[in-house]
């Protein structure tokens, strides 16, 4: 297969990148293993998302650090689903301490599930919006291009958080 066409179909790949909303999330007490399955389906085609996935370990660490609320004698609700779901997204390209922070202040603003699918569907514009500007582009160009777009793009994205807590100055 032609590079054209493999990059044809890694872009409507990408494209076609959905996150579940919030309603679509069980509503039901998920036990460890359960909710590691499940963000492994749902995250499972991302590229961004790295080959181990997920872990038990992982989790209990966010929960130790504050990113995420503990789970209910052992059981995750669908809040925990959604943490994981932003902070694994989040993590290749921000710091954990950031990702506390700005999920904890994006809470103090809107509601959980709000916040949730005001998530989904920026990860979703950001995905289309980056496999539309590589369509066209398989040459070493557009790799450079995509890689400097993403440094530049996590760069603004820690000034920013920065700028708006203060802990910049």
């Amino acid at each position: 297969m032609e590079h054209k066409d493999e990059l044809r179909e890694l872009c409507a790949s990408l494209s076609g990148q959905r996150l579940p909303r919030w309603d679509e999330l069980p509503d039901l007490e998920l036990y460890m293993d359960q909710v590691l399955s499940l963000i492994a389906r749902y995250l499972g085609g991302y590229p961004g998302f790295d080959d181990k996935g997920l872990t038990a370990s992982m989790v209990n660490n966010y929960v130790k650090l504050g990113v995420m609320p503990p789970p209910v004698k052992k059981k995750y609700m669908r809040t925990h689903l959604a943490h994981l779901l932003m902070i694994c997204v989040l993590k290749a390209s921000l710091p954990i301490e950031l990702i506390k922070g700005l999920i904890g202040e994006s809470l103090d603003e809107r509601g959980e599930s709000e916040l949730y699918d005001a998530f989904c569907e920026e990860f979703e514009a950001s995905v289309k919006a980056s496999a539309e500007a590589a369509k066209n582009d398989p040459a070493l160009s557009g790799i450079y291009r995509a890689a400097l777009r993403a440094q530049a793009e996590q760069a603004l994205a820690v000034e920013l958080y920065e700028m708006r807590t203060g802990k910049g100055e």
